[in-house]
């Protein structure tokens, strides 16, 4: 069974994703603030987490800093309500998987937990549609030398 933690401040969207979590076979943290979910992910192993991107206390953006540096592989998919084209590209930078907006689709986000649940990928680095995917463990070839 995957863990998700699912990070936001509205009851009504964080109840309806935990319904639909449940019913694909994920057990999920809910987390109602920034604080309850550094404190989940110090504290429980998890396979995703899927953060608000505001929320009290700091925003999700704040947990995903703090996850990249504590757990840096972990998929992050972010949630937005309205979010601006700044705000996207910052989260993007940061490490985000993906964005879901405000109200989930089903099949959205049947597709993303598919996509970063089967794959053994390092999270992404998205810029618009681009994806540069970086090995773990990359090694760069010596340039080569050219004798003239």
């Amino acid at each position: 069974m995957r863990t998700v933690l699912l990070a936001d401040d509205n009851r009504e969207c964080r109840d309806s994703l935990a319904r639909m979590l449940k019913r694909w076979g994920c057990r999920f943290l809910p987390a109602v603030d920034v604080a309850e979910a550094l404190w989940l992910l110090e504290k429980i192993p998890l396979d995703l987490a899927i953060l608000d991107l505001e929320m009290p206390f700091g925003g999700g953006l704040s947990v995903l800093q703090r996850i990249r540096v504590s757990q840096p592989g972990l998929p992050v998919l972010m949630l937005t309500g309205s979010a601006s084209r700044e705000s996207l590209l910052r989260a993007y930078a940061a490490g985000a998987y993906g964005f879901l907006p405000k109200p989930v689709s089903v099949d959205l986000l049947r597709q993303m937990l598919a996509e970063v649940l089967t794959t053994n990928m390092p999270a992404p680095f998205r810029m618009g549609t681009l994806f540069l995917y970086e090995p773990r463990n990359a090694v760069t070839p010596p340039a080569k030398r050219r004798d003239r």
